[in-house]
């Protein structure tokens, strides 16, 4: 009988998500995954995130309801009220930390109005974890998306699995003298990104309004450099937001395969966008959604396999050789009209 959650070598031989699959932080895995399911599941569909099989039964209750919550928070799909959930569990004996078959899977999502079903899995593997995610249609049993992802072991996976943290990975910063001595295997060259107001730059239609402030701030404890912008995105087809075209950054980015950073904002979605010389005028750019969430500071990272040109565009394959800089926008078309603020830090080119 086939399993709700994905085993392991449906992963090996099934065509899963476009995210690189460099080890993440669980929190980065959950807001990845939004948007990978938003991406394929349409627009206002009633979903439930149903179960999560794991050892850890805290970790697998975290992991449904932070997933809930960044889907909320996104906006495009509707999640179905949980309420009547618990009755129905205990009706048909299951557990939302354990496996769960398509047959009561789709059962359950009937009873309650769910269109798609969104469970998956999660397991230790070596000193990391493979988060599985699947999403299928209620109606059909059709497979809406599957993605694995590699999480790495930080405090907050350490503390629901009751593990030992020993502290985050090496990582071996361009910017920064190294030994000689050869680095482990899994460090990573990385670039930070110094903030700049000469280098941030305004980018909007007419009809819509953007404050760019570059400072200090303390964030949760710690003094950081943030990038602040607070937008009003006008009617059809606006947009706002600020672009870096400094030629260091481009540089750096023709190099890359990837930009990581972290947000505060107020539960809107934002998209970081990577033009090249060929969509600079056109506006066909390719770019990933990512959605922050209301008051709390959160992992966004976005490797260049993840960018996708807008169905009108007409430029072609992704060229990194091309790369002019990188943008932070909200537009009317995917994102909604209207105000929203956002705070970045800690921006990285790796």
């Amino acid at each position: 009988m086939k399993k709700i959650i994905i085993l392991c070598f449906i992963g090996l031989f099934a065509s899963v998500s476009a995210f690189a699959q460099t080890a993440v932080t669980l929190d980065m895995a959950l807001n990845n995954s939004t948007t990978y399911l938003t991406e394929r599941i349409p627009a206002k569909t009633k979903v439930v995130v149903l179960n999560f099989s794991s050892k850890w039964p805290e970790l697998s209750d975290y992991i449904i309801e932070e997933l809930i919550g960044y889907i909320v928070n996104e906006g495009t799909l509707t999640v179905v009220d949980r309420s009547n959930l618990e009755v129905i569990r205990k009706e048909m004996d299951f557990q939302l930390s354990g496996e769960v078959s398509d047959e009561t899977a789709q059962s359950i999502g009937k009873k309650l109005g769910a269109q798609t079903i969104i469970s998956g899995a999660m397991a230790a593997i070596g000193s990391t974890y493979r988060l599985r995610i699947r999403a299928i249609s209620v109606e059909t049993a059709q497979i809406q998306g599957m993605q694995n992802v590699d999480v790495v072991q930080d405090s907050r996976s350490a503390a629901l699995t009751g593990t030992a943290y020993t502290g985050p990975a090496t990582v071996t910063r361009s910017n920064t003298s190294t030994p000689s001595a050869q680095p482990a295997a899994n460090t990573q060259s990385v670039s930070s990104v110094m903030l700049s107001s000469a280098d941030w730059q305004i980018n909007k239609d007419p009809t819509s309004t953007i404050n760019i402030n570059i400072g200090r701030e303390n964030i949760d404890g710690q003094e950081r450099e943030v990038l602040t912008l607070d937008v009003r995105v006008g009617g059809s087809s606006a947009w706002a937001g600020a672009r870096n075209w400094n030629d260091t950054i481009a540089e750096k980015l023709r190099g890359a395969s990837g930009v990581r950073f972290k947000t505060l904002g107020d539960g809107k979605t934002w998209a970081l966008i990577i033009p090249m010389r060929e969509t600079s005028k056109n506006g066909a750019t390719h770019r990933a959604n990512f959605t922050t969430r209301k008051g709390k500071v959160i992992d966004i990272d976005i490797p260049f396999s993840r960018l996708r040109q807008p169905d009108w565009g007409t430029s072609g394959r992704f060229n990194k050789n091309s790369i002019i800089g990188m943008e932070i926008e909200r537009n009317s078309t995917q994102h909604g009209s209207g105000a929203a603020t956002i705070k970045v830090f800690d921006i990285e080119i790796y």
